[in-house]
């Protein structure tokens, strides 16, 4: 039990420290093995590499993307004997700048997320989760990648088709 309370308490110092623009929080808080799941789907070339600074580009974009940020913790939750910790959280602010490509629309913005991190010995080392943003972590191009055009057959024409 006082695991799992250091470890939100460690998460609740790193949110804190992030949003005052303080960047050394990462350092201080995610091991320098850290490593999260999200790479192997968005950016597979970076997995191997000390993530912690994607983590500072990613908070330092925001900040200047959405200046009157507000971040709201829904839920969390405490699973592993304290050693994971799951949080529901959100992002309210004004888009006033570019955000990972998005040219800013001076309109308010809600992004939703869900972090499950891991900890061992009060370090962050493994994160599960969606993306933070449309194109992944920041380590791509702000260019959207180029989808296949999916080749869907469509269905024959049901004119004078009854149902039932």
């Amino acid at each position: 039990m006082a695991e799992e309370k250091d470890n939100l308490k460690v998460l609740a110092r790193y949110s804190r420290r992030m949003l005052k623009g303080d960047t050394q929080a990462v350092f201080d808080t995610f091991a320098p093995e850290f490593f999260t799941h999200v790479a192997t789907r968005v950016s597979p070339d970076v997995i191997g590499a000390d993530l912690r600074p994607a983590e500072v580009m990613f908070w330092e974009e925001m900040a200047r993307a959405f200046p009157d940020r507000e971040f709201v913790v829904h839920k969390v939750w405490v699973v592993d004997d304290g050693d994971t910790v799951i949080s529901h959280y959100s992002m309210k602010g004004t888009h006033l700048g570019s955000f990972f490509g998005a040219p800013p629309t001076g309109k308010k913005v809600e992004i939703n997320g869900t972090a499950i991190l891991r900890f061992e010995n009060g370090k962050i080392v493994e994160h599960w989760g969606g993306p933070h943003c449309m194109y992944g972590i920041g380590l791509l191009a702000a260019t959207p990648p180029t989808r296949p055009k999916l080749d869907v057959p469509q269905p024959a024409s049901d004119a004078g088709a009854r149902v039932g």
